[in-house]
């Protein structure tokens, strides 16, 4: 499992301060994940060590995964 810091998006745009959660999935800086249901985040920071959570991990939400981008039809 890896340690990631997101930022959330407001409209497309990242915004606010870095969050930290864990990923089951291996992400990179850039990409877009999806936090929980409706809220999505690019990716900030990876492999974040463990000793800088200590006093909060078991509070550390995990991520559904990176955003799937929807295919464009052409109509």
């Amino acid at each position: 499992m890896q340690i990631i810091k997101v930022k959330y998006l407001k409209g497309e745009v990242p915004n606010g301060k870095d969050y930290t959660f864990y990923s089951n999935e291996l992400v990179k800086p850039g990409d877009l994940v999806q936090i929980n249901s409706s809220a999505k985040g690019v990716v900030t920071e990876v492999d974040v060590p463990e000793s800088e959570i200590e006093a909060f991990k078991d509070r550390v939400k995990t991520i559904t995964g990176k955003v799937v981008e929807k295919e464009q039809t052409d109509e």
